[in-house]
């Protein structure tokens, strides 16, 4: 309920005023996935897990043909009810490579990588920098807690440092003016580094209490642009200040702290890893969009999971939530 709270508060005086109401019905879905996969029998997710990935795969595929929405393809819309395939991609991958990887079958990986590939290759065609990026990273890190093709992982690490520059080059102009205004905030505070100049003032002018749910005068006069979905931090640091923040921070640590007792008491690899891939996806969220809204990590456009705007963010990291729990319920019962 927290996104929802917030979602509310961050377009109050704005032509978005009402879509928390929208937020809410993704939320309510969310949970019925979270519930629904508890109680799905394990057999039955690894069953289908490789179908799974090859219809996201599609999924990816097929956004390309629809219709830009502020200049990127990556809805599928039919008729009121719209999906992003990319935020659907990240659970699905993230079982598919802990499934592929716990086999320890290097033929399966070797195709597995290629196809995981293609998929980032789909999404960066969108484009969507931020959600290749993430794809890639939790690969390598999966690959690297696997502990087998340590070759390959080294392999990888050495191409992404030389391929650096081809890509940053190769970005949209709007995504290098990020990078940009991060390095040079003085000289572009009025254009690239302003959204993120605005969410600093924001979040200083919360203070120790905050300025009170639905009172932050940033918030009130709309002085934060996106405030409901990548600068959302900026809002609950004004409004809750400090203690508020470290309230939120507190939940999310929990949340990861609880991963990683799973993956420290599973002796299952499939479990472990998708554990891992579980944390590590929340953690580099959390950390680079509250990054981003402090200004010491350039601007992405990655939500923060379960409280930005966006419903098909909110049903994956349920997802992933409700599959790690369902993980972490049926070890438990096993181990006693």
């Amino acid at each position: 309920m927290i996104g929802y709270l917030f979602v509310k508060s961050s377009v109050i005086n704005s032509s978005l005023e009402g879509i928390e109401n929208q937020q809410f019905m993704w939320i309510i879905l969310g949970n019925i996935f979270f519930i629904l996969l508890i109680f799905i029998p394990e057999r039955f997710i690894k069953k289908y897990i490789p179908l799974l990935f090859y219809i996201t795969v599609l999924f990816l595929f097929l956004v390309l043909f629809f219709p830009p929405i502020s200049g990127a393809r990556r809805w599928i819309r039919i008729g009121p009810v719209g999906f992003q395939p990319s935020e659907i991609f990240k659970p699905v991958f993230i079982l598919y490579l802990s499934y592929i990887l716990s086999q320890k079958d290097s033929k399966k990986f070797y195709f597995a990588s290629l196809m995981i590939i293609l998929a980032a290759l789909l999404i960066y065609k969108e484009p969507d920098f931020s959600s290749t990026i993430i794809i890639l990273l939790t690969w390598f890190v999966l690959v690297f807690v696997s502990g087998n093709f340590e070759k390959v992982w080294q392999y990888s690490m050495g191409l992404g440092l030389i391929a650096a520059p081809f890509i940053f080059f190769n970005l949209q102009e709007y995504q290098r003016g990020r990078i940009i205004g991060f390095l040079f905030p003085q000289e572009y505070s009025l254009s690239y580094y302003y959204n993120t100049a605005q969410a600093i003032r924001a979040v200083g002018s919360g203070g120790l209490l905050g300025q009170g749910y639905m009172s932050g005068y940033m918030n009130l006069t709309q002085s934060v642009p996106e405030s409901h979905t990548d600068f959302i931090f900026s809002v609950i640091g004004e409004e809750l200040g400090f203690l508020g923040v470290c309230i939120v921070l507190l939940l999310y640590s929990t949340i990861i702290w609880r991963l990683y007792e799973g993956y420290k008491r599973s002796e299952n690899l499939f479990w472990e890893l998708f554990y891992v891939g579980t944390a590590f996806m929340i953690f580099f969220h959390v950390f680079q969009n509250i990054g981003m809204n402090l200004g010491i990590l350039p601007v992405t456009g990655i939500p923060l999971p379960l409280i930005s705007n966006g419903g098909t963010s909110f049903v994956s990291f349920s997802i992933l939530l409700g599959i790690a729990t369902k993980g972490l319920m049926t070890e438990k019962n096993i181990t006693r």
